[in-house]
């Protein structure tokens, strides 16, 4: 099921594999309030561990990666990094198949396990410009 949602997006020069959105994306905030993924927010869609990008590539869900990087960013504390985690696993699901979805969920809970995306528990949220 796909939800219609449309990003809005540019490469990176110099960046490859780089993304950078030029309309807000929208994305619902832990308090299950509205917010939007800025526009300029830079993304490199690494949600998908590495053994398994052949299955679940990145450039295939692009709204479910820019969030969950977002989100990671954003996330201050363990709580906030398995609410990004459950999010990307229902925004993967509506361009992905049911084992990709699984896989992909997996794949960040095992991120998050090792650390990986969670540099901002202890430090500010501050983004590379490009």
């Amino acid at each position: 099921m796909h939800t219609g949602t449309i990003i809005y997006m540019r490469n990176v020069p110099g960046f490859p594999g780089m993304r950078a959105l030029t309309q807000p994306l929208y994305c619902k905030n832990m308090d299950g309030s509205d917010g939007y993924v800025p526009v300029d927010f830079i993304w490199n869609g690494n949600s998908t561990p590495f053994g398994f990008r052949w299955l679940i590539p990145k450039q295939d869900h692009p709204i479910a990666s820019c969030r969950h990087d977002y989100r990671c960013m954003q996330a201050k504390t363990k709580e906030e990094r398995l609410f990004a985690d459950q999010e990307y696993k229902k925004d993967i699901g509506t361009t992905a198949t049911w084992l990709e979805t699984q896989i992909g969920y997996v794949g960040v809970r095992i991120g998050a396990f090792l650390g990986i995306g969670c540099d901002n528990f202890e430090n500010n949220n501050t983004q590379q410009q490009y």
